[in-house]
């Protein structure tokens, strides 16, 4: 209980610098990226030229299912040997720079504005590639880390795109306990590592319908193939996955 709440409190006074900051400079004022004063020609994009210029985009080949770098086309070496139970996984952003800020910013620093500016890449990226699904849900956070940070960070970035898109979005699980520390796993053990941490909320109907599933990032993919698994078990016909890095 002692630690929870230092946690709070460590949270609370987090979330209260960062109101402070952004009160004495708005956003749309300086850079999302570098936090220098942007020209007025700018502030519609939040970012600045260098910024915008150093956006880690996903370029050249990827595996067919979870968007993993690879030299040739096809799949890569570890979903050929596992394969998800996601259909596909897409992403605009490698995990670096500026993405990767957006991310820690966001879901670390309480930065809850950046979820729509996310959202934004996000859908532009859902369009440019005609991805095509019926209702959109997202990776959930368990109800203790709600508490801390008092926010679920990607039910946020979800329900932003699915403004975007103007696709409806959808809750369809809960998260009854965190993955163990995966650092130190093997692949495969990352997989069974995330076993029995979902399930879907009583009432939720996925028959036959194609699921887009959001979170901020995919490593192994290990929590978004659980996720899948949970949601086609529910009667989901397909199950994409759509984060903001790789």
């Amino acid at each position: 209980m002692q630690n929870d709440g230092k946690a709070r409190f460590i949270e609370a006074l987090r979330r209260f610098a960062a109101a402070f900051r952004h009160t004495m400079f708005p956003e749309g004022y300086v850079c999302l990226g570098c936090g220098k004063e942007l020209p007025s020609r700018y502030r519609e994009q939040s970012l600045c030229p260098e910024c915008i210029e150093s956006l880690p985009f996903k370029t050249g080949k990827c595996c067919a299912v979870c968007g993993t770098p690879v030299y040739v086309g096809g799949l890569c070496r570890r979903c050929s040997a596992f394969a998800p139970d996601y259909d596909r996984a897409f992403a605009p952003f490698y995990y670096r720079g500026i993405a990767r800020k957006f991310v820690l910013d966001l879901k670390l620093g309480g930065r809850l504005y950046l979820a729509g500016y996310m959202a934004d890449y996000m859908a532009d990226y859902a369009r440019g590639i005609k991805l095509r699904f019926d209702v959109v849900t997202a990776v959930p956070s368990t109800a203790k880390t709600v508490r801390i940070r008092g926010f679920d960070h990607t039910e946020l970035l979800a329900k932003a795109f699915s403004d975007r898109i103007e696709i409806p979005y959808l809750k369809t699980m809960n998260r009854l306990k965190h993955k163990l520390d995966q650092s130190k796993l093997g692949f495969s053990d990352r997989f069974d590592a995330v076993k029995g941490c979902f399930e879907t909320l009583p009432g939720t109907d996925l028959n036959d319908k194609s699921v887009l599933l959001i979170d901020d990032i995919l490593t192994s993919g290990a929590t978004a193939s659980e996720c899948a698994s949970v949601l086609k078990d529910s009667g989901a016909k397909h199950v994409y996955v759509l984060t903001f890095a790789r």
